[in-house]
C-alpha cells in the first residue's frame, strides 16, 4: 500500500460529516498532506507511510518529516493549532507532535500506536464532538 492509498482508506473510513482535504500545494513547501474540519474542530495532518514494520523492536524507524514541514507544524503549534504527524504501518498509526524526532523505534512505535479504526476515531473526536 501506498501513503496515498493509506490516506484514502483513512478518508472512507471517516464519517460524512467531516470535511477531508487532501491537500496537493507545489508552490508552498511543508504544508501537511491533509485538513479535516467538522461543526466543533478541525487539524491537520501530516502522514508517513511504511508497508511493513521491522522484525527486530530495536530497529530504529525513520520518520522522515522534510525540514519545510517540521517548520510549519512547529510553527502552527506554537500558533495553538491542531497539527499533527501520522505515521501509519500496516493498520497501526502512530499519531505524535513531537515534529523534531527523526525516529523512533518499533518497540516505541507499538506502545504508542493505535488501530486505524481507533485514528478515524481520534480525528471525529476533534472534529464532531464539543470539548474533546
Amino acid at each position: 500500500m501506498t501513503e496515498h492509498k493509506f490516506i484514502s482508506k483513512v478518508h472512507r473510513l471517516l464519517p460524512k460529516e467531516i470535511y477531508k482535504w487532501k491537500i496537493n500545494d507545489p508552490y508552498h513547501g511543508g504544508v501537511p498532506d491533509c485538513f479535516y474540519s467538522g461543526p466543533n474542530g478541525f487539524c491537520f495532518m501530516e502522514y508517513k507511510y511504511k508497508d511493513k514494520l521491522p522484525v527486530r523492536s530495536t530497529t530504529l524507524i525513520k520518520f522522515n518529516l522534510s525540514q519545510q514541514q517540521r517548520d510549519w507544524l512547529t510553527k502552527q503549534h506554537t500558533f495553538g493549532l491542531p497539527v499533527y504527524a501520522i505515521m501509519g504501518i500496516g493498520n497501526q498509526v502512530l499519531v505524535t507532535k513531537e515534529f523534531d524526532k527523526a525516529s523512533f523505534s518499533v518497540q516505541e512505535f507499538e506502545e504508542k500506536a493505535v488501530h486505524v479504526k481507533e485514528f478515524v476515531h481520534i480525528i471525529s473526536n476533534i472534529c464532531l464532538n464539543k470539548g474533546t
